[in-house]
């Protein structure tokens, strides 16, 4: 991934932004929750659909709509809740759907590294508190990317709460995922500061998610992208070096401490995952079928697509999430 952000750094400054837009506008979060979710036209109206909720470290931003048995979405790296934004809507129907902007991402506060742990363990407690302050003591997870680190630390603080886990080319362990390795030096930081400079933060994002598999039909627009870039922008940089620079040896090694617990857990376990994710490859799911023992029927390999399912295919999520929670 490192020689990815280096290249994008690159060619965006030499050929220009490619889909992303540059613009900036200013938006605001929610004073009142509606009961109803509105797929949103841009970035601004789904910011405005948010509302914050204060938390050790700053507040974080969240959605909360819909009635019946509740699931919440954790976003990864370096996305929020964006990225869910096409499948809300439909999910409310049957459900009551959760998302939350892990803090240091989306519209959530985004404090300096050296103020706010930052590590999966934090960010856990962190949804664990909004869930409480909202009344809800079971719920199921769908998680991606880096969210998975946050979702395997809510497994184990309280797994008798958590009914349903839904995975999405998520971080399960080593094997079978091409990890950045990236020290805590002077490059990181200048990549990280890219990432969110007014200047190339547009360009890296299109890039890496092109990378990714966002490209061809599945690429994003503009506005979509905007989605990305704007909260990026706003200081993410601090979140991302700590994200980055903590993929090592000791993360892989408390993963499989966890992991030895995993086949434990009570509830069912739906996998969906793209094939052609060159970064968490589908060798990674052979990790959770031996831990979780998931039936065949649970899970889902989309051999044409690639990271970003919820915005490839989320008709897709919409219909087997929907079927999985309905078989409890």
């Amino acid at each position: 991934m490192k020689h990815i952000l280096i290249g994008t750094i690159l060619s965006g400054l030499t050929m220009g932004w490619g889909g992303c837009a540059t613009k900036d506008a200013p938006t605001e979060l929610a004073s009142v929750m509606s009961d109803i979710y509105i797929a949103p036209a841009d970035y601004t109206a789904h910011r405005a659909q948010q509302k914050l909720f204060e938390v050790e470290g700053g507040n974080i931003a969240f959605t909360d709509h819909g009635t019946g048995p509740v699931i919440v979405l954790i976003h990864g790296v370096p996305t929020s809740s964006w990225m869910y934004r096409k499948v809300v809507p439909q999910l409310q129907n049957n459900m009551r759907v959760i998302t939350v902007d892990q803090l240091g991402y989306g519209s959530s506060e985004k404090p300096s590294r050296e103020d706010v742990d930052y590590s999966p363990a934090a960010q856990a407690r962190r949804i664990e508190a909004l869930l409480t302050s909202r009344g809800v003591s079971e719920y199921s997870i769908l998680m991606h990317d880096m969210g998975g680190l946050t979702a395997w630390e809510m497994l184990s603080h309280k797994p008798e709460a958590i009914e349903n886990l839904v995975v999405l080319n998520t971080i399960t362990g080593k094997t079978g995922f091409e990890h950045p390795n990236m020290e805590a030096g002077f490059i990181t930081k200048q990549l990280m500061k890219a990432y969110t400079s007014s200047l190339t933060s547009a360009a890296i994002l299109d890039r890496t998610f092109g990378d990714l598999g966002l490209k061809g039909q599945y690429k994003l627009t503009e506005e979509e992208c905007y989605g990305y870039v704007r909260p990026m922008r706003e200081g993410a940089d601090d979140a991302l070096f700590s994200f980055f620079t903590n993929v090592n040896d000791d993360l892989f090694a408390d993963l499989a401490a966890k992991q030895t617990a995993w086949p434990d857990y009570k509830g069912r376990v739906m996998v969906m995952w793209g094939a052609k994710d060159e970064i968490l490859t589908s060798r990674q799911v052979q990790t959770l079928q031996a831990a979780f023992n998931i039936p065949d029927d649970n899970i889902h390999i989309y051999e044409n697509n690639a990271h970003f399912l919820a915005e490839e295919i989320p008709q897709e999520i919409v219909a087997k999430v929907t079927a999985f929670m309905a078989q409890n």
